[in-house]
């Protein structure tokens, strides 16, 4: 069984694993029980917060050893899909972000993509972020926003710069109401906040120049919002993406301050 306490949804069909008859073709077991229970995580057979059945109820039901489900659920846990709590069991906690955040650290390394490309890229999901926050945010969201906007304004320093840019970013994102623009960019604000965050430990004085030089673009921004004009909403993030980056080529800020974020 999936877990004495949970309940499926109405009509949702849930694995019995109690049972046996899963076919395995002639190929590497523990890659077929992975693929297998992937899906069963991503379909949402195994729901997010349930527990997998027990390695020995695994075994019986995929009829493989021990060793051979350990293997499978160690990736599934290096997938982030699962996670292993001693003395309780193995529970499903697919996150989204986590995902991405595996997915795309994979491509940045292997392709060696640079801090700007990676605010390309974000300046392309924030516009679209802007065109939909104008007609969908709340007001009660937007004032959030300012107040957020503001708390970087104030931020000065190396050790209180890198928290509330990152809560004003993610805020930024959070007012599309689109959860794949939420996950795409939370792992690109994860990454700009991880570098800032080593870069003005180093040389805290960087922390001023970077919060003083954006500050009027990151205002205008939340102004347009405010105003629900998308034109001008997009604009404002070109120009802020724009200095971003010449803050970021001006104070020699690269991928490589991201090791410890690693």
């Amino acid at each position: 069984m999936v877990g004495a306490a949970d309940t499926p949804r109405k009509g949702h069909m849930v694995t019995d694993f109690t049972t046996g008859g899963f076919r395995r073709e002639r190929t590497n077991a523990a890659d077929q029980v992975l693929a297998d229970l992937r899906g069963k995580i991503l379909s949402g057979d195994l729901e997010k917060g349930s527990r997998l059945p027990s390695e020995r109820e695994l075994a019986i039901y995929y009829a493989l050893s021990g060793p051979t489900i350990r293997e499978a659920v160690r990736a599934l846990s290096a997938m982030s899909l699962v996670e292993v709590r001693h003395g309780s069991g193995t529970y499903v906690v697919a996150e989204s972000s986590a995902l991405m955040h595996s997915a795309m650290t994979a491509v940045v390394e292997l392709e060696g993509i640079d801090l700007v490309s990676i605010l390309d890229l974000s300046e392309t999901l924030y516009q679209q972020v802007v065109a939909l926050a104008v007609a969908v945010a709340t007001d009660e969201e937007l004032a959030d926003f300012r107040e957020k906007t503001e708390a970087v304004q104030r931020a000065s320093d190396g050790a209180t710069l890198p928290e509330p840019l990152r809560a004003y970013l993610l805020a930024l994102v959070a007012l599309s109401h689109n959860g794949l623009l939420e996950a795409m960019s939370g792992y690109l604000i994860e990454t700009q906040i991880a570098i800032v965050r080593t870069s003005t430990s180093r040389e805290p004085d960087l922390a001023r120049r970077v919060a003083g030089t954006l500050q009027g673009e990151r205002a205008s921004i939340a102004d347009a919002l405010q105003s629900r004009d998308g034109d001008a909403a997009r604009a404002a993030v070109v120009v802020y993406m724009a200095r971003a980056r010449d803050v970021v080529r001006k104070n020699k800020l690269a991928r490589e301050d991201l090791a410890p974020h690693r």
